[in-house]
């Protein structure tokens, strides 16, 4: 069964997971802040000559001339074809939500009295 994602769901995909965030604690590729920039290992080259564009949201490699966006990150990094790409890109996607809705169910209890408690 193909699952088809539209043109919105993958341009959240691309633009909504800071690429830096996806490099350093979901693929965990070797990252360091150097000259005051994110640079991360290419997946390609293997060099550190690469940077991240918060604004564009894509990861660059100088000596390649390639660039990265979270998908094709996904796909190189896991190895991954572009469904399952985008399904895991989907999940971390997701996660902040489910975050700020616990986070909201606590907020709203501040004050109240705990069950069984005085």
């Amino acid at each position: 069964m193909k699952n088809k994602f539209s043109s919105r769901q993958l341009f959240e995909l691309r633009n909504n997971i800071p690429v830096d965030m996806l490099i350093r604690d979901h693929l965990q590729i070797p990252s360091k802040i150097s000259d005051g920039y994110f640079r991360f290992l290419c997946p390609l080259c293997n060099e550190f000559q690469t940077a991240v564009n918060p604004v564009t949201n894509l990861a660059r490699c100088f000596r390649c001339e390639k660039n990265f966006n979270t998908i094709d990150l996904v796909m190189k990094i896991k190895d991954y074809g572009f469904r399952d790409s985008v399904l895991f890109l989907k999940q971390i996607n997701t996660a902040p939500q489910v975050h700020a809705a616990k986070l909201t169910a606590l907020a709203a209890m501040v004050g109240r009295p705990m069950p069984g408690g005085q």
